[in-house]
């Protein structure tokens, strides 16, 4: 549904909501397929109702929703991204709209981030730990600049931590999106991890986060002993 090309469309505010709507596919032959959403929040049809623009100020696909609009809602409008696929590491990141970046840790088991950039400036990041051997993940914290909750950025973060498999970047050059493709080829080979959080913050905004978060249950964290290792040499 969307071309290589940006399509024209919503070129202004990048104050929007951000939803985690799209989906990159991994194709047999190694190309990739993008997924928008079929419905908008609100569970109006896209094909009935819905508009796919581009946010520059943002670098995002988005969707807006003509019936929220119609109904007279402020919000029918959201930028959409992909927090499994769009992910740059430190070196790649292009300091222009909106940018998930990971800032892997110093060994493979140990602390990392990964940050919400808008051109450039951090405004949130959520902090995990995640190992490949033992295919376990701890998400330990997710925070947001007070001004600039409430858009959806700390879901983006958290969906981003989840979807790791490991901060290392090698591989041939060939490949596209390397870390990204070789992931996607994971995941859907079924090699998922099993996650788990710190304690969270007994307030409501903190508890309702826990709530949505795709996890059976919170603040149960299990750490293996690689992790153990890896925190106790960083400390």
């Amino acid at each position: 549904m969307f071309e290589d090309r940006r399509p024209s469309g919503e070129y202004g505010s990048g104050d929007l909501p951000v939803r985690p709507a799209l989906r990159h596919e991994l194709n047999p032959d190694g190309t990739l397929s993008v997924h928008p959403p079929k419905h908008c929040p609100r569970r109006h049809p896209v094909s009935d109702s819905g508009t796919f623009s581009w946010i520059v100020a943002l670098r995002l696909h988005s969707l807006i929703c003509h019936r929220c609009r119609d109904d007279g809602h402020a919000d029918h409008q959201w930028a959409l991204i992909d927090p499994a696929y769009e992910q740059a590491d430190l070196g790649q990141a292009t300091r222009a709209g909106l940018e998930l970046v990971a800032v892997a840790p110093d060994e493979v088991a140990g602390p990392g981030r990964i940050e919400l950039h808008v051109d450039g400036h951090a405004i949130g990041a959520s902090t995990l730990a995640v190992c490949p051997q033992d295919r376990v993940g701890v998400l330990e914290h997710v925070q947001v600049d007070d001004g600039s909750r409430r858009r959806g950025y700390g879901r983006i973060l958290a969906l981003a931590a989840f979807s790791r498999l490991g901060w290392s970047t090698d591989g041939p050059p060939w490949v596209r999106g390397d870390r990204r493709v070789r992931a996607l080829r994971a995941a859907q080979h079924g090699a998922g991890y099993t996650w788990t959080t710190t304690l969270i913050e007994n307030t409501p905004e903190a508890r309702g986060f826990a709530e949505w978060l795709p996890l059976p249950s919170v603040g149960e964290p299990r750490y293996c002993w690689h992790m153990l290792d890896a925190a106790a040499r960083f400390t």
